[in-house]
């Protein structure tokens, strides 16, 4: 196994840069889209006649006294072209005392941009209305201002073991889903080694060296193996140190989770590189599956806006799915072993079943 692991560290020496490229990638990727995941989303938000008036003028000024949104005045046709493209998510339309939502069928975004809104209007509307019958509307609004800031009752929320809640980081979210996603590319081409010696005929010369067969295997997928696990831990420790990302403090559950990630992307590999013919077919294929996963996996998402139980349900058999369960619960949420064993297990049981599969119609193929 020792000259297999070798040769393989020779030819990554002489050409490092598939590596380097992908942990590029992963920290350009999650600069990008992570460092705006925790903004505000911005809404475009316009008037019937296009001009804004001291009313109006007041409505956004409250409407923008949130942590969620963002809105901020645009012309109607600039406002409407961008959601009909596809360049926003939603726009607002200021009417009297009221208000108009224009956005996609089934936006995600919709109903919370209307919760919002509803919560504004009926605020300041039940203010007004209560305001009628006073005789100074200043003093009646500092004085329910006051009052609101010391309320009679207070609502308090708590996690189900008594501590405080602890807000969903969406850029530590992508970065774990980028890191773990372009592994599987880097894993991948190194896995399908092993076709491309097998057709260029040095399979067959190395099975008549003192190497055997299993040693070559072996070799192969604990190089792969090696190869992924430095990746991500490269790519964790930079985003850690360099750009200041909280992981936590349990940095062996996060290794843990991601060696047995890689064994099973690894054994994935196995089952791509057994199913197809040859490494050009790999090389046109894999690429064009493998970027899937993540989508149905829900890695670009918040939590929960995956709903459709068919996707749920191919999720499943994704490790993708089950090491971004692992890896967010450690770094969020404070996950201990005893929170990991059921992604962990559906990981290992993945792992076995391709790695069984894969080299059983490798077998069978080269007979």
């Amino acid at each position: 196994m020792a000259p297999i692991l070798i040769s393989q560290w020779m030819k990554e020496k002489r050409n490092p840069w598939m590596i380097i490229m992908f942990i590029g990638l992963s920290i350009l990727a999650t600069l990008m889209f992570g460092g705006k995941a925790d903004s505000k989303i911005k809404i475009d938000i316009f008037t019937a006649d296009g001009v804004v008036d001291e009313s109006e003028a007041e409505w956004i000024e409250w409407l923008n006294q949130n942590d969620t949104f963002e809105f901020r005045m645009e012309d109607e046709q600039t406002a409407r072209k961008k959601v009909r493209e596809g360049r926003a998510d939603l726009a607002v339309k200021l009417v009297s005392d009221d208000y108009r939502i224009i956005a996609a069928m089934d936006n995600p975004y919709a109903q919370l941009a209307d919760q919002h809104l509803r919560t504004v209007y009926e605020r300041e509307l039940q203010l007004r209305a209560a305001a009628v019958s006073v005789q100074d509307e200043t003093k009646f609004r500092e004085y329910v201002h006051a009052y609101m800031e010391k309320p009679p009752l207070r609502l308090q929320s708590e996690s189900q073991g008594g501590g405080e809640l602890v807000s969903h980081d969406m850029g530590l979210q992508l970065m774990f889903g980028f890191s773990l996603f372009l592994v599987m590319f880097t894993i991948g081409f190194k896995v399908n080694t092993i076709t491309k010696d097998k057709a260029s005929g040095v399979w067959n010369r190395l099975i008549l060296s003192p190497v055997r067969k299993t040693e070559m295997y072996m070799g192969h997928l604990l190089y792969s193996s090696v190869i992924g696990i430095v990746q991500i831990v490269l790519v964790l420790l930079i985003f850690r140190y360099g750009f200041g990302f909280d992981l936590g403090d349990q940095y062996g559950l996060l290794l843990l989770v991601t060696v047995i990630y890689t064994l099973t992307i690894v054994a994935l590999s196995m089952l791509f590189v057994g199913i197809l013919q040859s490494p050009e077919q790999f090389g046109t294929l894999f690429p064009s599956i493998i970027p899937i996963m993540p989508l149905i996996s829900g890695v670009y998402m918040p939590p929960g806006t995956l709903t459709n139980p068919i996707l749920l349900g191919i999720a499943e058999a994704i490790p993708l799915t089950h090491a971004m369960k692992a890896l967010t619960g450690i770094a969020v949420y404070g996950y201990g072993i005893e929170d990991l064993w059921l992604p962990i297990s559906k990981l290992l049981l993945i792992g076995v079943l391709c790695m069984g599969m894969g080299i059983n119609l490798m077998e069978r193929r080269h007979v």
